[in-house]
């Protein structure tokens, strides 16, 4: 800053302490009149409420304007005060404000507007000691012979008196009542009823118990503090000061209107203390109790590490969203709920200290709570929240665009590396999704997220679980809930005669004969019908059910294999079997190969074992370590979802895997994309220098197998020439593949003349 535009800054500083300070001595001159008229029978005041004025001002504006408080002082007396002006007598009031003010200020509550009891405990304290040496100054007057009256004790007690009442009356609300007013906002809001009728209580309590109940000898004061109770306890500190202060007027007004006798004075003097000091105790508890619900309320609501709502916050929130009315009002926007796992915590965790752990986790939350206020994810109604360790959730709502876009834009907004003890580090994640649909409960979308950050872990690629919903009896659907389809499957697999193998048959190019057939699991539930593997295979990965679901499809799929190899036209087949992640790394795959292939009398090199490259990143080595003695015996590997994973050339090599299966993404458009037809030329040519044969599956029209072939794929599977069937229906065409050979021409004719 310049030291022109310092200056600048400085005067108006300075001219702003004025003002105030002109303000104040104007306040305060206007007070000790209205002081003056609240007095008794022998001119005593009620209270003095320039003393309190005095205290307040000091403690907002601070020490340094101690002097407009002596300026304030000598001009009231020079203007209103019987006494001569003498300004030595002035520096004793001037004392005891300056003195109040630094011992009140010593409890942060009276600056912050949020009381303790035991802040509130101070102020009788803090306005006996300043009503005290203000009152010092009677003494001197009365040696200094400027107060000629030999009753100067009983004068000194009651200038100590009034001046303490002062303090206990005016001080609070000065202090308390602004601060109250910018944080609640309380101009902009109507007031409940239960702090209204108290309010509307107070003058007519007053006016019994003075000008009724008083006359008659009945000490009714005690009423007084029932409405102003009620006040404290409801509401808190605010209205339990608003209260007071409209009783203290109240009985003020009574006393100027009666003009008691001096010891009816006293009376009202200690009941106005007793009023206000209990006031105060009683509103400072009741709004402290009231934080500490807040806090933990708030504490229950919220992850301590990061300050994101925990996962009751979030499902409450979910609630919220997933409300008919609630999604009314949008119907435009789809909402989705995404489960996120760091990844290497517990590594970091135990590498690099706990410390950095956490920091890790605060990276990771502010981040995904940028991206859902301010990010590519900002949208009404987003939240993210910390469910435990290293999960995440976040629901969002967006324009009905693809949940993979949704990962995507989440992905790009956290995948930045952070720096932890002045090493750079990755943040890797996981996802899992699901989108709310029609009737979903809070409790079952979540589930339905974490169902799918389970099988997100297990092959390593961010999951969207879209709903599969089934028909109930009536028609309407209903999803199939994870607890009760483990249970059901459980059952199926002990009972039997529920699950079954559907066959889809993979045609070398070249012939359009089957070379092959890919067993594909199906379970024709009793009650809901067939359910969409979609359904139940992320329920079996994440209870371990796929283990005697996977040991069942290789015994069945090597039986029916062998019932076909006994038939004519069938001598050349094999059969592929998909592996999950769960069942390769949990030690029982060869046991089970070998007993399913002695079991079915077939020799290793009729079964192919289908694996995704992400179940093969997740421990190479032990990866290896299985499937080497099954490569041994013949058993042969296609690599499944070739392209779509990382490392894949490093696979190739590594596994020595029979089969490549290019990715159907690729395959869809293979016949308007140029540069999908050249990535898979350039896959097939890749798979052929390796020594491998390539499948190219989700060819679904006869177009599609045309280009395939000119590409140099060896095998294709897709809807174009077998949908999956049944084993009876697998049986039927087994020898009649001149048949789809007829129908290729015929369709490969027909495009022609449409071109």
């Amino acid at each position: 800053m310049r030291p022109e535009d310092r200056s600048l800054e400085y005067a108006a500083q300075a001219a702003r302490s004025g003002l105030h300070g002109l303000l104040f001595v104007a306040v305060f001159i206007v007070l000790q009149r209205v002081s003056f008229l609240f007095q008794d029978a022998g001119g005593v005041s009620l209270w003095y409420l320039p003393a309190g004025l005095s205290l307040a001002y000091l403690m907002r504006s601070g020490r340094r304007n101690v002097g407009w408080v002596f300026v304030a002082i000598a001009g009231a007396g020079w203007l209103q005060s019987p006494v001569a002006v003498n300004h030595l007598a002035a520096l004793f009031g001037t004392a005891a404000a300056w003195l109040g003010a630094e011992l009140l200020r010593k409890w942060p509550g009276w600056n912050a507007g949020n009381l303790t009891v035991q802040e509130a405990l101070a102020l009788p304290v803090v306005a006996a000691l300043a009503g005290g040496v203000s009152a010092l100054a009677v003494p001197y007057l009365a040696f200094s012979g400027d107060l000629n009256i030999p009753s100067w004790p009983a004068i000194m007690l009651d200038w100590w008196i009034g001046d303490a009442v002062g303090v206990i009356v005016l001080a609070p609300p000065l202090l308390l009542l602004p601060v109250a007013l910018r944080q609640t906002r309380l101009w902009r809001s109507r007031l409940p009823w239960e702090c209204v009728w108290p309010l509307l209580a107070v003058p007519p309590i007053a006016v019994m118990v003075f000008t009724v109940a008083a006359p008659l000898g009945l000490q009714l004061y005690f009423l007084c503090f029932i409405p102003l109770l009620w006040l404290a306890i409801r509401s808190g500190l605010t209205a339990a000061v608003t209260g007071s202060v409209l009783t203290n007027l109240c009985v003020a007004l009574l006393a100027w209107h009666e003009r008691l006798a001096h010891a009816d004075l006293l009376s009202l003097q200690l009941l106005v203390a007793t009023l206000t000091l209990t006031m105060l105790v009683v509103g400072a508890g009741s709004t402290e109790r009231q934080r500490d619900r807040a806090r933990l309320a708030r504490l229950a609501l919220t992850d301590v590490l990061t300050g994101l709502p925990n996962r009751h916050a979030f499902l409450d929130e979910l609630r919220r969203q997933l409300h008919p009315v609630a999604a009314a009002h949008r119907p435009d926007e789809e909402l989705l709920v995404v489960a996120l796992d760091i990844s290497r915590l517990k590594w970091v965790n135990d590498t690099l200290g706990q410390a950095s752990g956490d920091q890790m986790l605060l990276t990771f939350a502010h981040r995904l709570q940028a991206a859902t206020s301010h990010g590519d994810l900002t949208a009404h109604g987003n939240l993210a929240a910390r469910l435990n360790g290293g999960t995440f959730a976040v629901v969002c709502r967006h324009g009905r665009r693809a949940h993979r876009e949704t990962l995507a834009a989440l992905r790009a907004s956290l995948s930045a590396p952070l720096t932890v003890d002045s090493q750079e580090l990755n943040l890797p994640f996981i996802c899992g999704a699901a989108p709310a649909t029609p009737g979903v409960t809070a409790e079952g979308l979540m589930q339905r997220a974490e169902e799918a950050l389970a099988t997100a872990r297990q092959t390593g690629q961010d999951t969207v679980l879209d709903a599969a919903p089934v028909a109930d009896a009536g028609g309407v659907q209903e999803n199939y809930p994870a607890l009760q389809c483990e249970q059901d499957l459980r059952r199926a697999l002990e009972r039997g005669g529920e699950l079954e193998l559907y066959y889809q048959p993979q045609f070398a190019l070249g012939t359009l004969h089957i070379t092959s057939f890919e067993a594909l699991i199906r379970w024709n539930h009793p009650e809901r019908g067939l359910v969409s593997p979609a359904e139940f295979l992320p329920v079996a990965e994440r209870t371990r059910l796929i283990i005697p679901l996977s040991t069942w499809v290789l015994h069945e799929a090597c039986r029916q294999l062998a019932v076909w190899l006994a038939r004519p036209g069938g001598q050349h087949l094999r059969i592929a079997v998909n592996i999950s992640p769960g069942y390769l790394h949990n030690g029982l795959l060869q046991r089970d190969v070998e007993a399913a292939l002695v079991a079915a009398g077939l020799p290793g090199n009729r079964l192919e074992l289908e694996l995704t490259e992400s179940s093969l990143l997740f421990d190479p080595a032990r990866a290896n370590e299985l499937l080497g003695p099954l490569q041994a015996q013949g058993v042969r590997l296609a690599l499944d979802d070739f392209g779509t994973g990382y490392s894949s050339i490093r696979h190739l090599r590594d596994f020595q895997v029979s089969n490549l299966k290019i990715d159907r993404s690729f395959v869809r458009q293979i016949c308007v994309d140029v540069l999908d037809r050249r990535l898979v030329t350039a896959l097939t040519a890749l798979g052929h220098e390796l020594g491998t044969s390539v499948v190219a599956e989700g060819a679904e029209t006869m177009d599609a197998v045309a280009c395939l072939r000119e590409a140099g794929c060896d095998i294709v599977q897709g809807y174009a020439l077998g949908r999956p069937m049944p084993a009876a229906a697998a049986t039927s065409i087994l020898g009649h593949e001149e048949m789809i050979k007829s129908e290729e021409r015929a369709e490969r004719e027909r495009s022609q003349r449409e071109r």
